[in-house]
């Protein structure tokens, strides 16, 4: 990661870059975005770079509470609660 300081503070695409990191996470982006994503707007856009770290620190979470795979309305609701933060 880049100096904190020296990074954005405001993504103007918090949606679509939201939509891409769960893409990413999921397995369902191309490794040409996910290089992108990962590698350039991770290190410049600290919204970014938090929403990534809250999105996988949640996973964690579920698969080591979680003896199956967690509930979909789970992931939804939680999905939703994050959309709705970035709003925020």
């Amino acid at each position: 990661m880049n100096d904190p300081s020296k990074m954005k503070h405001d993504c103007s695409n918090q949606k679509e870059c939201l939509q891409l990191l769960q893409a990413i996470l999921d397995g369902e982006a191309t490794q040409a975005q996910k290089e992108h994503f990962m590698k350039e707007h991770l290190d410049s856009c600290m919204p970014c770079y938090q929403n990534y770290h809250l999105e996988v620190a949640i996973r964690d979470l579920l698969k080591k509470k979680c003896t199956r795979e967690a509930p979909q309305e789970l992931i939804e609701s939680i999905k939703k609660q994050i959309q709705q933060n970035l709003r925020a």
